[in-house]
């Protein structure tokens, strides 16, 4: 279930407003979606007042995974001699099992991230930053750094991968199963009162915002890119690798981040660069042909069969440095295939 504890100032339009667990994620995202950013600048804010909240308004399940994610550019108020303090609140997340998980954005001063991480280590949690290229020895608490280091004692990684890795986390040690980073799939199955496509839709959709999400580099918007035809091992897979690479460049011409280039002749150049369609991706043949092609990233895709099903492995590379930025692996039903 998903919720929100959205917190300000006394002096702003409201100090908290509390956005109830839903488990339905539709109606999550859009009241995610009407939340702006206003009234900062002045700081700190009133994280404690959004910590009682979260506490004793949001209903927690006594069961499952329960985690939180404090997201703030300020310190907090520490000065309105609040009955229920941060420390209140850890204690309490602590009784209840409820890790609190923080993210120091922006120019988080160093009392800020001093709070912020007092709360996630006494929670079992962790404290994230965002880095803006800084590295060596850092004070923290400036616009291009949120957090008191020293030296590069630190993993960056997109954000939102952070993230997701952090709640993949939990959920495989709730269950007893150690995450393990080379598990890690899509699947789609057959599912009889849904049309193929707009199954095979949905997949690659996914495995192309996985590519984003996933890459050792930041994407940004408008990113010129090309699409390679799905390659296979075998001949006899030709017929099904030239049906999904169909559904993926659909999949793909519909991203927001990337800029779909169109070749007609792709096919002729693909042959003039000697890049088969059989056997495996040649990583350089295939860059060149995104450089011909004016692309900065390329998308070049495997297709091998199993006995269960199809396998299809997503790579996103870039074009500059011939550099995998990263892999989305897919296990797709064999009745999703012609």
């Amino acid at each position: 279930r998903y919720g929100m504890v959205l917190y300000k100032d006394t002096k702003d339009a409201y100090i908290t407003k509390v956005i109830p667990l839903t488990d339905t994620l539709l109606a999550f995202q859009k009241q995610l979606f009407e939340v702006t950013a206003d009234g900062g600048g002045d700081s700190p804010e009133d994280l404690q007042a959004a910590l009682d909240d979260a506490m004793n308004k949001i209903k927690w399940r006594k069961n499952g995974v329960r985690l939180a994610f404090i997201i703030t550019d300020a310190p907090p108020h520490l000065d309105y001699k609040q009955p229920y303090t941060y420390v209140s609140a850890l204690k309490d997340a602590k009784r209840k099992g409820i890790k609190l998980f923080t993210i120091g954005t922006g120019g988080l001063p160093i009392d800020g991230e001093y709070v912020l991480r007092q709360i996630s280590q006494y929670t079992y949690a962790n404290y994230v930053f965002l880095t803006y290229g800084e590295k060596g020895e850092s004070d923290g608490g400036a616009p291009g750094s949120v957090s008191h280091h020293t030296g590069e004692n630190f993993q960056t990684d997109k954000l939102e991968a952070i993230i997701i890795r952090k709640v993949k986390e939990e959920l495989h040690n709730y269950l007893g199963k150690p995450l393990s980073g080379g598990d890690e799939y899509l699947e789609a199955t057959k599912i009889e009162t849904e049309e193929n496509k707009i199954t095979l839709d949905k997949l690659f959709t996914r495995a192309i915002s996985q590519l984003q999400d996933y890459s050792s580099i930041k994407i940004p918007q408008n990113t010129p890119a090309a699409i390679l035809p799905i390659m296979c091992s075998k001949e006899a897979l030709k017929v099904n690798a030239e049906y999904f690479s169909a559904n993926l460049m659909y999949a793909f011409s519909l991203n927001q981040t990337f800029r779909a280039i169109e070749r007609k002749n792709l096919q002729k150049l693909i042959e003039e660069q000697k890049l088969q369609l059989t056997g495996f991706i040649d990583i350089s043949k295939a860059v060149e042909v995104g450089k011909i092609m004016g692309a900065e990233m390329m998308i070049a895709s495997e297709l091998f069969e199993q006995e269960d099903c199809f396998e299809l492995y997503v790579k996103l590379l870039n074009v500059k440095t011939a550099e995998v930025l990263s892999v989305t692996k897919t296990k797709i039903d064999k009745s999703l295939g012609l």
